[in-house]
């Protein structure tokens, strides 16, 4: 079994599927991928290894992001850094390198929330606990959590309405891009259908809910919507009682 770790191996009975132990188990790792950024973000700011920390992660970030592709490129899938993930990954990666304040208002939603809801309600295409795309699948998911939350706790970088609204607007922009290159992939790929942001093909995992493509984007744009609203009002609570109490 074990001798197929590197392989592209799909065996959705032991993959993650929802409502198992594996899906609780990934919740889990989403909550602490909250809680350890919470715990040690300060002390981590603090210490003069700082630097190195930064430095550790970008590199952790990449070698993650190259496996990805490596792997997906050698067993035959077409593989680009599309994946709202991947843009996280990639922002995080230019927040580690600039302590930017400008990207963090777009990694702060795209990872934060992209991270969350893919270990929360996961689609792992069926790779096993056995293989090296389960561990990466969580992995890849925590960092971009982390990353900048850590920014959020060390360095008290907040997002702000305007932050929200351009983060949304650029969803709005790049959904439709990503639809019409999945389409182009799709037609060079003799293997699968390319589904990139999950836009351009209804998941299988949701298929059982969602019959009309038009309806199935419309929930998904309006819980990205709903998701950042949460998260901007959960992250700048402690400034909004203070300008009711000034």
């Amino acid at each position: 079994m074990w001798e197929n770790f590197f392989g592209y191996v799909i065996d959705p009975e032991r993959a993650v599927r929802l409502f198992t132990w594996h899906h609780y188990m990934l919740i889990g790792f989403a909550i602490l991928a909250i809680y350890l950024p919470i715990q040690f973000s300060r002390k981590i700011k603090e210490s003069r290894f700082e630097a190195r920390f930064r430095n550790g992660a970008f590199i952790w970030l990449i070698v993650l992001e190259i496996i990805y592709h490596a792997h997906n490129w050698y067993n035959g899938e077409i593989s680009f850094p599309l994946h709202i993930c991947s843009f996280a990954v990639i922002m995080c990666l230019g927040l580690l390198k600039t302590n930017s304040q400008r990207i963090f208002e777009y990694v702060f939603f795209f990872g934060v929330l992209g991270g969350f809801i893919a270990l929360v309600i996961p689609f792992s295409y069926g790779f096993p606990y056995y293989n090296v795309r389960y561990y990466h699948f969580i992995l890849i998911h925590m960092t971009i959590i982390m990353i900048p939350l850590y920014y959020y706790h060390a360095y008290n970088f907040r997002v702000t309405k305007r932050a929200l609204y351009k983060t949304f607007l650029m969803v709005l922009l790049v959904m439709p891009i990503i639809y019409n290159i999945n389409l182009l992939l799709s037609r060079l790929s003799s293997t699968s259908n390319v589904n990139y942001w999950f836009v351009t093909y209804i998941p299988e995992h949701v298929s059982f809910v969602f019959s009309n493509q038009f309806i199935y984007l419309g929930v998904m744009l309006s819980t990205i919507y709903i998701s950042q609203v949460i998260l901007y009002k959960v992250s700048n609570r402690n400034n909004e009682k203070s300008e009711t109490n000034v």
